[in-house]
Parts: structure tokens; C-alpha cells; sequence
């Protein structure tokens, strides 16, 4: 038998994320650290360590690694459970869109802001028609 301890709503946020870059390749890059950043985060376990004692709240030496190989500093292990909860991320040309119903986003925030975007937020349930536009 599993034990699930956790927080729920009845009201999701319905958050869009908008990432305007420089250029494409800016958006590109981002994408493909978010995915690596991502995966990793996901053999941690990282949705856990928000929940941990906090001298359990610390990267993995892989982690460590990974984020000082992409120059990232801003990160923080808190941080990396927002990587693998429920999103949708797409990407066009200079632009990313992040989609999710999660309250926590500031761990794309980071990353695009690191990158030189322009950061939009804004919850769906309040401007329906911009959301068609972001997808």
C-alpha cells in the first residue's frame, strides 16, 4: 500500500509562461538545457527535496555537475522539482511557451531570464484569448 502526503486544489492556476529571446538560437539552447536540466532532476527525485529536512536540500554530484557545465548559478535544489512537474513546453523560432497548472514557476523564470528573455506571465483563467496566442 502507498501513502501519498501532499497538497492539492480544486483550482488549478492555468499559468502560461512566455519567453522571448534575442534569437532563435537563444531559445533553442535554453529548450535543450531545460531538457537535460530536466532529466537529471527526474533521477534525482528532485520533486522531493522541496519537502526534505533542510540539510538534505542539496544538488546530486551529477547535478553539481550538469549545472556548472551549462554556467547556471541561480538555480537553486528547490528549484529543480518545478523541471519535472506537469508542464507542456513548446518552442517557435525566439519564443518558448510554458504551459502548467503548477503555482511554482520561477525555475523557468530563472533559466530564461539568464538567457536574455523577455519573461510574460499570466494565468489563462484571466486572459483566455492571449493563451491561444502563446500556443
Amino acid at each position: 500500500m502507498k501513502i501519498w502526503n501532499g497538497y492539492g486544489s480544486e483550482h488549478s492556476m492555468n499559468l502560461v509562461l512566455i519567453g522571448r529571446f534575442k534569437c532563435a538560437q537563444d531559445a533553442e539552447q535554453v529548450e535543450k538545457d531545460i531538457d537535460k536540466l530536466s532529466a537529471q532532476a527526474a533521477k534525482d527525485d528532485s520533486y522531493s527535496i522541496p519537502f526534505a529536512q533542510p540539510e538534505n536540500q542539496r544538488f546530486s554530484d551529477d547535478m553539481l555537475s550538469l549545472l556548472c557545465s551549462l554556467n547556471l548559478n541561480t538555480l537553486g535544489p528547490a528549484d529543480l522539482g518545478q523541471l519535472v512537474s506537469d508542464h507542456h513546453l513548446s518552442r517557435e523560432g525566439d519564443r518558448i511557451t510554458v504551459t502548467t497548472d503548477e503555482a511554482e514557476v520561477s525555475a523557468f523564470v530563472k533559466l530564461f531570464i539568464d538567457a536574455g528573455a523577455k519573461v510574460e506571465v499570466f494565468s489563462a483563467h484571466d486572459y483566455p484569448s492571449d493563451s491561444a496566442d502563446a500556443s
